[in-house]
């Protein structure tokens, strides 16, 4: 498998981006292929990198003490590892590579370099990566409230 892009392509969150702005965003970061089965971050390692996929398929796991859970499917366009570039800590799920994929990755040094010389778009960035842990955190909570809800329902008809 080859690159299919030597720079981001206009996809997911960098589509609105102009081609010159997606290649000096490119140059702060590298490019990388994942073939099936490879694990992209593993669960309670610190990596301190943000990821874009740039094609492929992925899934975001969580191990619940031996029971494996899926989170979600992570495709072309999306970020990933957002949470440990701005709270270096161990990983709170593994990322899995389900389809042979193309990424790209930025440390968290670099991403600051970028928005010190590019200071419009690197807000455009940061903006673009709190939507998408907003959007991720809205899910987390909605399935917490609706766990808590079906929990309140079954101890009720158990009890009742």
């Amino acid at each position: 498998m080859g690159f299919s892009s030597p720079h981001l392509p206009a996809v997911g969150l960098v589509a609105d981006l102009s081609k010159e702005d997606r290649y000096s965003l490119s140059s702060y970061g590298s490019f990388h292929l994942a073939k099936a089965g490879e694990i992209l971050i593993q669960e309670g390692v610190s990596h301190g990198k943000l990821f874009f996929i740039i094609s492929g398929l992925l899934h975001a796991r969580h191990d619940d003490g031996g029971r494996e859970t899926l989170l979600g499917p992570i495709r072309q366009g999306e970020w990933v590892g957002e949470v440990d570039l701005f709270d270096p800590a161990s990983a709170l799920c593994s990322v899995v590579v389900i389809e042979p994929c193309q990424y790209w990755t930025i440390t968290r040094a670099n991403l600051e370099e970028f928005i010190n010389n590019f200071p419009g778009l690197g807000i455009r960035i940061l903006i673009g990566v709190a939507a998408t842990l907003g959007r991720r955190l809205r899910t987390v909570t909605k399935k917490l409230v609706d766990d808590r809800e079906l929990a309140a329902v079954r101890n009720a008809i158990f009890q009742g």
